[in-house]
């Protein structure tokens, strides 16, 4: 889901606890060594992955709030950053916000010719969101509705957010990335955003859940 188009995206990691493997040999003696061996490989191999998974709980972001980084698409500053928001349920719709930031961006020629402008200022969204229920839902989380304490009210950018089918299927899971542009002010100045979506609804256009309304401080 790590949108990479523009902007500053989520570090993914990999943490891999290698297993160790006997070698086969005719001497019984050899592959009772090889097993003691292996056996020790598996214990450090097994610290080495937990202690890594500490330093990913410690510091899981690629970029820290204030760091700028350079894409094809231009050079983004990171000027803020949520991510520890409280899980949303809606009737039997469960959505994770991963991050919401803040952040602005001098744009590459190429770039800049295709979106006709030379710099960004944009709010990014990364959610999750699973459809608990039985029965298909319709949900439509890729279109949120946001305010910003700067005043502004925006949809996400179609060209460059993900897609997320609203007529979710019994026990299926989907996530994306969404941008809204900031028109009238700057990415720095934001302090809060408010974010709304209409609530689920089943196969007869029944509301099986409430409407959402959220505000995330930054």
């Amino acid at each position: 889901m790590k949108k990479m188009l523009v902007g500053v995206s989520l570090s993914t990691f990999l943490i891999v606890a290698a297993c160790g493997v006997g070698n086969e040999g005719a001497d019984g003696d050899n592959n009772v060594n090889n097993e003691v061996e292996n056996e020790q490989n598996n214990v450090n191999d097994g610290n080495e992955a937990e202690n890594a998974a500490d330093e990913i709980a410690e510091g899981a972001w690629e970029t820290e709030v204030g760091e700028t980084v350079e894409t094809e698409a231009g050079t983004f500053t990171l000027h803020a950053r949520a991510d520890d928001i409280e899980t949303i349920e809606t009737g039997p719709i469960v959505m994770e916000i991963e991050q919401l930031n803040a952040q602005s961006g001098e744009l590459s020629d190429e770039m800049a010719e295709i979106l006709d402008t030379e710099e960004l200022h944009m709010i990014q969204l990364d959610l999750t969101v699973e459809n608990t229920a039985d029965e298909d839902i319709m949900f439509y989380s890729g279109q949120a509705t946001i305010s910003t304490s700067t005043g502004e009210q925006l949809e996400s950018d179609m060209w460059l957010s993900d897609y997320i089918d609203g007529e979710m299927m019994a026990g299926t899971k989907a996530n994306g990335t969404f941008f809204f542009v900031l028109e009238n002010s700057d990415a720095a100045d934001v302090e809060s955003v408010r974010l709304t979506w209409n609530a689920p609804l089943d196969e007869d256009w029944e509301n099986v859940g409430e409407d959402v309304d959220i505000k995330v401080a930054f």
